[in-house]
């Protein structure tokens, strides 16, 4: 009795085993049915979104190629007016003059209104330093440069234009009227351009140069 006992546990014992391995098994093989499932679904989803993609840029250039072909022709830009050379001869010292304002303007320092750059409600605009213990009208370097009479230009050059002209501001056709070989005049801001073409034309007739003229030949010919 004893040993058919001990033989029954065993087969017990075999079958739980067994059943345990089976269950291993199934269960490791339904794991790998599921990824592989998920993976198949993850592939489709990444084909579906990269043909859905493709698709909406075909539509969008599509698309854009329709506006561009229902948008307005776009004007061409006018020819550019080329930049005359300037034919006025100048004396050697005038030379000598223009040349000395030109550099001097270059190395011009900034003036500004002394504590504008800590205060908002000051602008930048020279005001001249009235404070009896003010070190920036004592002329301390560290404070700023100082609005003085050797930063001007030379007095002989005074309202010429850097290619030497004189220059002339003119408001009406009928100003174009006596103005010398070397005077240039320059058309007021205020003039419209039906004014602006018919003073560019008498100064063309007169050979007199203009200083802003309009940026194409349009009408100005």
């Amino acid at each position: 009795m004893a040993d058919d006992k001990k033989k029954a546990v065993k087969k017990t014992a075999e079958k739980k085993a067994a059943d345990a391995t089976t269950q291993k098994a199934s269960k490791k093989a339904t794991k790998e049915e599921a990824v592989e499932q998920t993976q198949a679904v993850e592939a489709k989803a990444e084909t579906k979104a990269a043909e859905k993609t493709a698709e909406s840029k075909k539509l969008k250039g599509t698309r854009k190629e329709a506006v561009k072909a229902a948008a307005p022709s776009v004007k061409p830009r006018p020819v550019a007016r080329p930049v005359e050379p300037s034919t006025l001869e100048l004396d050697p010292e005038t030379k000598r003059l223009l040349a000395a304002r030109k550099s001097n303007k270059a190395s011009l320092p900034s003036f500004n209104r002394i504590d504008s750059h800590k205060k908002i409600k000051l602008s930048a605009s020279w005001r001249r330093p009235r404070g009896h213990h003010s070190q920036f009208r004592r002329g301390k370097k560290a404070k700023g440069a100082k609005v003085k009479i050797g930063y001007g230009s030379p007095a002989e050059v005074n309202g010429f234009h850097p290619s030497g002209y004189q220059e002339v501001l003119v408001h009406r056709p009928e100003d174009v009227k006596g103005i010398a070989k070397t005077q240039a005049i320059r058309i007021g801001g205020t003039v419209g351009r039906k004014k602006q073409l018919e003073i560019e034309k008498i100064a063309k007739e007169q050979n007199i140069k203009v200083l802003n003229p309009l940026n194409t030949f349009e009408g100005a010919q």
